[in-house]
């Protein structure tokens, strides 16, 4: 068998090979601290073994052989001959090659190498600096490296590091989609998801939104969401100076960029405001028909825009008096109530005085009829809101359908009679008198005896009998050139005297005495 003790001599040198690579094996790559403590039931059995581990991690404390590395509950002891640096700061990153070992019953790590290195932080800010890291997506990579390592070992100082680098990213994504409304949206839900500091998350929403806002298909309402998440939004005591708000329009990254903190939430507040004006006018109807709630709305939500408020006021002030001969009179009472309430008591009295001569128009105060109703619908105005002028026409109305009604419907001419009496309007010889005037006359006047239910000297027999009714007997006298009458009235204990000229027959019999008591 030729060759045969050479392919034994092979042999025997492969299974030693694998012998010493099973009984010894060596970690080649080097591990983190997590992962190393994800093998923490193998440490015996590495120590056993012997095998070599090549560990990375940041250094915590020290004593004089030994020292310990964060989030790791396992001492590393060291021979003389390797020393750490003595001004070592907790959180350097520490490189140690060597193994476990068992004293006893208790665990170490036996140094054999050991090399000390920057922070995490400076490790980051280093690399950033490299070439090649200019683009962002860069950047991104690079931060993303280093999340791992900020949670695990709660470095807040690393988080903000890695914040740090994502916003400087971002930002100079920013200039690549500056006019891009759907750019700056992507890039805003991309700060959301990557955790950025609120500083560059709030600068990024503002200018998005600003841009956003310009847009012509912008729905405020969609974008209220959004502004309510900056930061002042809802601080409703302040206004912006006219500085800042010059500053806004021309630029307002470079305005949030330059400003202090409060002068960023001043312009959070701005956008927020605008947004929300925006908003109301977009639901603005058309005819300006609820401008009067929106108003509302704005003078409680936005107390420093009282102008826009009273745009929104006017708006519907205007719908509501080009609507005047579409109302009855609970729209008018309810129209006139809102514009009392604002103060605007001059369109309060326009939108009535539209309604009014809507009303002649409709009732066609040429006829009789027309009179009646458009008097009715004066009288109502007057009375319902004090107004003199209004219920002076509504009486006029009735006494034009008085003289009308005399000629074409006597019946409707005593129901207006009655009518223009309560009002305070007495007939007194062809002419209407107010019944203040009316009562001012003597108390033997026959008018105004009649009006009162007495008898006077001077009445005839018809206003007798229309005052006191037909009485209960009569007697007559006649002389050469007198006639005479006696009504005894004996419930009311009157005896009337009437006379009459037997040579003015015509003027009938007249009241010539009143006497109480007769029988």
């Amino acid at each position: 068998m030729n060759g045969r003790p050479g392919y034994l001599l092979s042999r025997v040198v492969l299974c030693s090979l694998l012998w010493l690579t099973v009984a010894a094996p060596v970690f080649a790559q080097t591990l983190s601290v997590p992962q190393l403590l994800e093998q923490q039931g193998r440490w015996k059995q590495l120590a056993e073994a012997g095998s070599r581990v090549q560990l990375e991690g940041r250094f915590q404390s020290r004593t004089a052989e030994s020292f310990r590395l964060e989030q790791l509950e396992l001492i590393f002891r060291h021979p003389p001959t390797i020393r750490l640096p003595d001004r070592i700061r907790r959180g350097q990153r520490v490189e140690v090659t060597g193994g476990f070992t068992l004293d006893g019953s208790r665990l170490f790590f036996t140094v054999q190498r050991l090399q000390v290195g920057e922070t995490d932080e400076e490790h980051l800010r280093r690399r950033v600096s490299e070439p090649g890291r200019e683009r962002p997506e860069k950047l991104l990579e690079l931060a993303a490296e280093y999340v791992a390592r900020a949670q695990f070992y709660q470095d807040d100082v690393l988080q903000q590091e890695i914040q740090s680098v994502r916003g400087e990213a971002l930002q100079r994504q920013k200039q690549q989609v500056q006019n891009d409304v759907s750019g700056m949206a992507q890039l805003l839900r991309s700060a959301e998801q990557l955790g950025v500091s609120a500083e560059t998350l709030g600068q990024l929403r503002f200018e998005f939104l600003v841009l956003r806002q310009k847009q012509p298909n912008a729905v405020a309402g969609e974008l209220l969401k959004e502004a309510r998440l900056l930061e002042g939004w809802d601080d409703r005591q302040r206004a912006i100076p006219a500085s800042l708000q010059q500053a806004l329009a021309k630029n307002a990254g470079a305005a949030w960029s330059a400003g202090s903190v409060a002068e960023r939430r001043l312009l959070h507040r701005q956008v927020y405001v605008q947004l929300r004006l925006q908003d109301l006018q977009q639901q603005l109807a058309s005819d300006g028909s609820n401008g009067l709630a929106l108003a509302k709305q704005v003078r409680e939500e936005l107390p420093t825009e009282s102008k826009v408020a009273a745009e929104l006021e006017a708006r519907e002030v205007a719908w509501q008096l080009s609507r005047a001969d579409q109302l009855d009179r609970e729209g008018l009472i309810s129209a006139c109530g809102l514009l009392l309430q604002l103060e605007r008591r001059a369109e309060a009295e326009q939108l009535r005085g539209a309604w009014l001569r809507r009303q002649e128009q409709r009732f066609d105060v040429r006829t009789l009829a027309g009179q009646i109703r458009t008097a009715d619908e004066y009288l109502f105005v007057g009375e319902e809101w004090q107004d003199e002028s209004a219920r002076a026409r509504g009486v006029d109305l009735l006494k034009q359908a008085w003289e009308r009604a005399g000629q074409e419907s006597p019946a409707d001419a005593e129901g207006l009679t009655a009518r223009l009496k309560i009002l305070g309007w007495e007939r007194l010889k062809d002419k209407w008198i107010t019944t203040s005037e009316f009562l001012k006359r003597p108390a033997d006047d026959v008018q105004r005896a009649v009006r009162e239910g007495r008898v006077v000297k001077g009445m005839t027999a018809d206003q007798v009998t229309q005052t006191l009714g037909r009485p209960n007997r009569t007697t007559k006298m006649a002389a050469q050139r007198v006639f005479r009458e006696f009504w005894i009235y004996e419930e009311a204990g009157l005896v009337i005297r009437l006379r009459r000229n037997p040579q003015r027959a015509a003027e009938g019999l007249v009241v010539e005495e009143v006497v109480r008591g007769g029988g």
